[in-house]
């Protein structure tokens, strides 16, 4: 009886020292997998952000619908002005130009290869959270009236449940953000995401 409780007794102690630490170590490792996570969906978001830019400055305002910001990305092009020449210390730019000191050309180079240049993007998964089994990123845009001049807003946003996906008992007990993640304001002209 002695022997059996001898052997019996440091694997139940071994035991009881695991289930502690896997107890102490659970948040922690939630903590580090929403961190992850949320950098995945900052990225996509920044990216989203990016592409809207880019987008308005091709056509002056922003688009509501992901589908035509990465047809868009995928088929369109923006402009590069090149200027050429140098400009004295005593002109301006505008002058040196006037002049023909320094001479400006256009040219049109393809809006994917312009914004997604350093890294093979995958410009299909645009729209998608990751993490979230398929749901799509929620896109609004407009404008608004701040005084007499009428501004283009957009926003790019998604819930807390779509990047949570497998850890929603977990989330809920260890979670401490109360909205979900997004870019962009519909209400007033920022480009700043809700992280930042």
């Amino acid at each position: 009886m002695k022997t059996a409780l001898q052997i019996l007794l440091p694997i139940v102690v071994l035991i009881l020292v695991y289930l502690i630490y896997d107890s102490i170590m659970e948040p922690v490792r939630f903590r580090q997998e929403v961190r992850y996570r949320e950098s995945k969906v900052i990225e996509r978001l920044r990216d989203i952000r990016e592409a809207q830019v880019a987008y308005r400055s091709r056509y002056g305002k922003f688009v509501g619908d992901l589908d035509s910001l990465v047809d868009f990305i995928k088929h369109d092009s923006l402009a590069i002005i090149r200027a050429e020449g140098t400009v004295p210390d005593e002109l301006t730019e505008l002058e040196a130009v006037r002049r023909g000191i320094v001479t400006r050309d256009t040219i049109w180079v393809s809006a994917k290869d312009t914004l997604f240049a350093k890294k093979p993007y995958p410009v299909d998964s645009l729209p998608y959270v990751p993490f979230s089994d398929g749901e799509r990123f929620t896109l609004n845009a407009g404008k608004i009236e701040r005084g007499l001049v009428e501004l283009s807003v957009f926003e790019a946003s998604c819930e807390i449940p779509h990047y949570m996906r497998g850890l929603e008992d977990l989330y809920k007990i260890y979670y401490t953000r109360e909205e979900g993640l997004k870019v962009g304001s519909m209400i007033e002209a920022s480009l700043d995401g809700n992280w930042e």
